[in-house]
């Protein structure tokens, strides 16, 4: 089976050597838990290493945002942001267009929101790739439709082969009912199976929710699910993370406390952590 690593040494350890490649893998823990530096990790590695063009797509944090974060590690070389090798897309300015908007914006509003694309670092172009996403957009929304537009558009144009989504969680805001949330997961799982791409996806857990996703229904269409965590240990906060499932190969399913350093996220595969 071949691997995707994921340019963390003590997660590629816990996986027996990564991720399976062309699976979808759910990233879920809380607010500051790590999410989006595991999943810039493994667009970096990527890009930069293992020559899989990679794309991040950004629902709320801004291209200079996740810029400004990667400047922090060591693992921040820009190279591949200048090649295309690695394409951020800032879609929070689109959802902030369209949030408190009234319905029927009509394809004038719409022929707008093309010209203002570019000024976010956005190639707009793929916005006007159909019915079904002229649709989400007039209707003041940001869902998968959109999401579909925007992969298929960027694997033509840059070859993607590694995937990140952030957050589906910021998606799953437009649906008005787990039932209708579901059904859009699974069918936008399908299609990134048939793009053949290694994707990570992240979402967010509620403290006191009893799931480990937002919603409930995002680990179901997941191949993989690696859960961070803020765990209480002895007084002291220590960032966790687990292998909660992982579908055609083994792996380690203990709890591993791990650091945040120059290089990244640091895993001590070698202590497990009970609760």
């Amino acid at each position: 089976m071949r691997r995707v690593k994921t340019g963390i040494d003590g997660l590629d350890q816990l996986t027996q050597g990564g991720l399976p490649a062309e699976t979808v893998t759910l990233v879920s823990g809380p607010a500051g838990s790590g999410k989006s530096l595991l999943c810039l990790q493994f667009a970096c590695q990527g890009a930069s290493i293992d020559d899989e063009p990679a794309l991040y797509v950004s629902l709320e944090e801004s291209v200079e945002s996740l810029t400004r974060a990667l400047g922090n590690y060591r693992f921040n070389d820009f190279r591949p942001l200048k090649s295309g090798k690695l394409t951020v897309m800032d879609l929070g300015w689109l959802r902030n267009e369209l949030s408190g908007k009234p319905d029927g914006w009509g394809l004038a509003r719409m022929e707008d929101l093309w010209k203002q694309g570019p000024s976010y670092l956005v190639n707009a172009d793929w916005m006007k790739g159909g019915p079904g996403i002229t649709e989400e957009l007039e209707s003041g929304m940001v869902g998968f439709r959109t999401l579909e537009a925007a992969v298929d558009h960027f694997t033509a144009e840059h070859g993607i082969k590694r995937l990140v989504i952030d957050s589906v969680a910021a998606v799953g805001l437009y649906y008005s009912t787990p039932e209708e949330l579901r059904r859009e997961l699974f069918r936008f799982g399908r299609f990134l199976r048939d793009r053949h791409l290694c994707v990570m996806m992240i979402t967010e857990s509620v403290a006191g929710a009893g799931s480990p996703t937002r919603y409930g229904v995002e680990h179901f269409l997941a191949d993989s699910h690696i859960v961070l965590g803020l765990r209480n240990v002895r007084g002291e906060f220590k960032r966790t993370i687990m292998v909660q499932k992982m579908r055609f190969s083994g792996h380690d399913s203990g709890v591993h406390p791990f650091l945040i350093t120059d290089n990244g996220i640091e895993v001590n595969t070698r202590e497990y952590l009970k609760f």
